[in-house]
């Protein structure tokens, strides 16, 4: 073979359980339940069926499979698609009293079927518990597991080694917890890194101190994590091509800084795998790192560019007011929503097979390339998020599937997962990259701007006043257990999603409402801490306020506060009961 295709789907949204329905709370998780992770197990299991290894790998933010494995999903979950069916039958008479309207009637029809399908896949195929039938089908050798920060909190600009830290054995906790093992892959988070060096705070505090931070792959290679995936400017030093403007109106104008990048360092290949340590020394830390294909992978994840905006597929953008489905085609991705015409889903499998064929061919070709210009068999990393197929692109899901089968057919690439990539080649090239995200402008300007750098100061708050609290605390069982839900207030502080979603403003009022509330909670417990060390007990409104956070914000049952301390203390039993049907 002259290459391998390594397709790494990143599964991560923000906490949502209990804080709200739509459009921004449980109906998220719901949607992406059943537009992505659903379609996307199928697939997998027809290619098991026809013979054919998907060979995927699977990064899941721990935060997703907390929500996931809730005890309260199962009955959230079969409501939104109750609602999703009623809508579309209450649709079909809407249609049918307005003639002018009448031709969207069969596809009142198909979101009514569609939807009743994804209810028997979840109750009957799937024991109404995706978590384990994301297990069955790492343990059959389908797909390969990784992890991400525990509740995808942006590494670069946290202010304290010990945050990262919390975030990558936590994830481990909660990984081994779920399917029964380690992982040996991470995500970072937004793909951000950081090197070695003397860090100082982005904006002015008083409680991240300047000092000497780790690199991030020293962090990763303390919790036993071997690999992870950088974007293509971070592995050449060169301009990034970023992934989400065509997605946001308010990120169109954002550029990346020349001054942040190095100079293009032709002698590295995006295709080659290789281990990072920014200190020199490979005894104090190092991780292998598979580097995207941006030029490659555009064609797959740009609305406007790429596949996702043909003209027959689903226009994610418009929805009828009646109900929220949707009933237009992109039309011309250029157009008013006005402009759009009628989905017909009966013309979209051709256009799938051909976009297939023409994206295998585009990796083959690359592949043959760097095999003449090397000798070398090429690994071509084509990293996403899950969410792009299925939600952002309806038809994604079928997309991967008739990729993967047409690979299988190659005589020129294979697919393969991360690990057995990185078992097959075991990087002996060590190097240097700088710092930066794959976000767009290639740093950190996404999630540290003028309007967001207000959350950083808070962010900072907070972890000096767990860190202190968390430094002298002792055995009294009613102050341990307010620090492990100001731990859990800390992390889901920390999630890179709120700055994002503030950014892109595509859900600002929420965000801002929801990094407030976790600010307000953590600060606080902070208090009621420091109260119980002056033996001043809990009044009663304040246990019941206490038992309230921990019954609204109850992600990480196994939760242990030397996170925080050691990485030694990541490993955690295993919690069978979530991968076990209901």
């Amino acid at each position: 073979m002259d290459g391998s295709l390594v397709l790494i789907l990143h599964t991560h949204l923000p906490y949502v359980l209990r804080h709200g329905k739509w459009p921004h709370g449980s109906d998220w998780l719901c949607e992406a339940a059943a537009e992505c992770y659903i379609p996307i197990l199928n697939e997998c299991n027809a290619l098991m069926r026809d013979g054919i290894t998907p060979n995927i790998t699977l990064s899941i933010s721990p935060v997703v499979l907390e929500q996931l494995a809730d005890a309260e999903f199962p009955a959230i979950f079969n409501a939104y698609l109750d609602e999703k069916i009623e809508a579309a039958v209450s649709d079909r008479a809407y249609f049918a009293d307005r003639p002018a309207e009448a031709g969207f009637l069969p596809l009142a029809s198909y979101w009514r079927d569609w939807y009743a399908d994804r209810s028997d896949d979840f109750n009957v195929r799937y024991g109404r518990n995706l978590v384990a039938a994301i297990a069955d089908l790492a343990e059959r050798g389908a797909i390969a597991l990784q992890t991400c920060g525990a509740t995808h909190g942006y590494f670069p600009l946290l202010g304290r080694d010990e945050s990262i830290s919390a975030q990558l054995g936590l994830a481990v906790a909660t990984h081994r917890a779920h399917f029964g093992d380690a992982p040996r892959g991470v995500w970072m988070p937004e793909c951000a890194y950081r090197p070695c060096y003397f860090w100082t705070p982005p904006v002015p505090t008083p409680y991240a101190p300047a000092m000497v931070r780790k690199g991030v792959e020293q962090l990763i290679a303390e919790h036993g994590l071997e690999y992870t995936v950088v974007d293509s400017h971070l592995t050449r030093g060169g301009r990034p091509l970023g992934i989400y403007a065509s997605r946001f109106d308010a990120m169109r104008g954002m550029e990346g800084r020349g001054e942040r990048f190095l100079p293009l360092d032709n002698t590295r290949s995006i295709h080659d795998l290789y281990r990072v340590c920014s200190t020199g020394d490979p005894d104090s830390g190092m991780t292998a790192i598979f580097t995207r294909d941006a030029g490659t992978t555009l064609q797959v994840w740009s609305g406007i560019y790429g596949y996702p905006g043909d003209p027959e597929y689903l226009e994610f953008h418009k929805k009828h007011h009646n109900s929220g489905h949707r009933y237009w085609r992109v039309t011309d991705s250029q157009i008013d929503l006005a402009l759009k015409t009628e989905y017909r889903p009966e013309l979209v499998d051709a256009r799938i097979r051909t976009q297939a064929a023409h994206f295998v061919k585009t990796v083959e070709e690359e592949m043959l390339r760097f095999r003449a210009e090397t000798g070398r068999a090429g690994t071509l990393a084509a990293p996403f998020d899950t969410e792009l197929f299925g939600h952002w692109w309806f038809e994604g899901p079928r997309f991967l599937g008739e990729v993967i089968r047409l690979v299988a057919a190659s005589r020129t690439i294979r697919m393969r997962t991360a690990p057995d990539e990185l078992d097959d080649k075991d990087p002996g090239i060590v190097i240097q990259i700088p710092e930066g995200s794959w976000g767009e402008g290639g740093a950190h300007d996404v999630w540290l701007n003028p309007s967001t750098e207000w959350t950083w100061p808070m962010i900072y708050e907070v972890e000096a006043r767990f860190h202190d609290l968390i430094a002298g605390r002792g055995s009294d069982p009613l102050e341990n257990r307010i620090l492990r839900q100001m731990a859990r207030e800390h992390l889901l502080l920390q999630a890179s999603d709120w700055q994002f979603l503030i950014t892109t403003g595509s859900a600002s009022d929420y965000a801002t409402k929801r990094f407030r509330e976790h600010y307000d909670n953590a600060m606080l417990l902070a208090g009621w801490a420091d109260s119980l060390r002056r033996d001043m007990p809990l009044s009663l409104e304040q246990t019941n306020a206490l038992a309230e956070m921990e019954s609204i914000n109850r992600l990480f049952p196994d939760l242990r506060l030397d996170h925080w301390i050691t990485p030694e203390s990541l490993v955690s039993p295993a919690r069978p009961a979530s991968r076990r049907s209901e």
